[in-house]
C-alpha cells in the first residue's frame, strides 16, 4: 500500500503543478496593457481630434468674420463718405454691402454652430479623459495583483519541485515507469483512491480479494479501468 500511496502523492504533485502552470500561463497573458484599456486611450485620442478640429474651424471661421466685417465697414465709408458720386456706382456699391452682410449673417450662424460644437468637443474630451483615468487605475490595480499572484505560482512552483525532488528517490523505477504510462493513457490519473468499495477512477466496485491485495505491499490494479489501486483504512 506505501508504494501506491507514493505514487498518489506523486500525482498530486503532478496535478497540483499542471494546475498552477496553467493559471500562470493565464495571469501572464492577462499582464500588459488590456482591449478595455487601449479602447479607452483612442476615445481620448478620437475626442481630443474632435476639438481640434473644431477649434480650427472656429479660428477660420472668426478670421472671415473679421475680415467681412471690416470690409463692411471699408465699403459703407466709401458709401456714406460722399466720395462716390455716380449713381451706378453707388448702386454697385450699395448693393455689395448688402451682399457682405448677408455673407456675414451666415458665417456668424456658421461661427455660433463651431463654437457650439467646440464647447460640446471639449466636454466630451473631458469625459473621455476621467473615463480613462478610472480605466488606468482600475488597470495598475489589476496588474499589480496579477504580479503578486504570478510570483506566488512561480515560487509554489519551487516549492513542488522540491517536494516532487524529495520523493521520487523513494519510488522504485519500475513502479514509476507504470505511473508514467498510466498517466498518458488515463488522463491524467494513473492512481484511483478506493473509496466504499469502489474505484474512484472508473466507478466499478472492487473485488474483496483485490481489495486485500492492495493493503498489501504490491501494487494492485483496478480489474476495470486498470489504474493502481489506493487502499486507504
Amino acid at each position: 500500500m506505501e508504494r501506491a500511496r507514493r505514487l498518489y502523492r506523486l500525482q498530486e504533485l503532478d496535478l497540483d503543478e499542471e494546475k498552477t502552470r496553467r493559471r500562470l500561463a493565464e495571469v501572464e497573458e492577462a499582464l500588459g496593457e488590456t482591449e478595455r484599456l487601449r479602447s479607452a486611450r483612442k476615445a481620448v485620442e478620437k475626442a481630443t481630434e474632435a476639438v481640434r478640429q473644431w477649434t480650427v474651424r472656429q479660428q477660420d471661421l472668426e478670421l472671415q468674420v473679421g475680415a467681412l466685417k471690416k470690409k463692411i465697414a471699408d465699403s459703407e465709408r466709401r458709401l456714406y463718405s460722399g466720395s462716390v458720386r455716380n449713381p451706378k456706382e453707388l448702386s454697385d456699391l450699395q448693393a455689395e454691402v448688402a451682399s457682405l452682410r448677408r455673407r456675414l449673417e451666415r458665417r456668424e450662424e456658421e461661427l455660433l454652430e463651431a463654437m457650439i460644437g467646440r464647447e460640446e468637443a471639449e466636454e466630451a474630451a473631458q469625459q473621455a479623459q476621467e473615463q480613462l483615468e478610472a480605466v488606468e487605475r482600475e488597470w495598475e490595480a489589476e496588474q499589480r495583483a496579477l504580479r503578486e499572484e504570478k510570483d506566488r505560482l512561480e515560487a509554489h512552483l519551487e516549492e513542488i519541485a522540491e517536494l516532487r525532488g524529495t520523493l521520487l528517490p523513494s519510488i522504485p523505477p519500475g513502479d514509476l515507469e507504470v505511473y508514467r504510462s498510466l498517466r498518458q493513457t488515463k488522463g491524467g490519473l494513473a492512481v484511483a483512491r478506493v473509496v466504499n468499495g469502489a474505484c474512484v477512477g472508473c466507478g466499478m466496485e472492487v473485488p474483496s480479494a483485490r481489495l486485500q491485495a492492495a493493503r498489501g505491499s504490491e501494487l494492485v490494479f483496478c480489474g476495470n479501468c486498470e489504474r493502481v489501486l489506493l487502499v486507504e483504512g
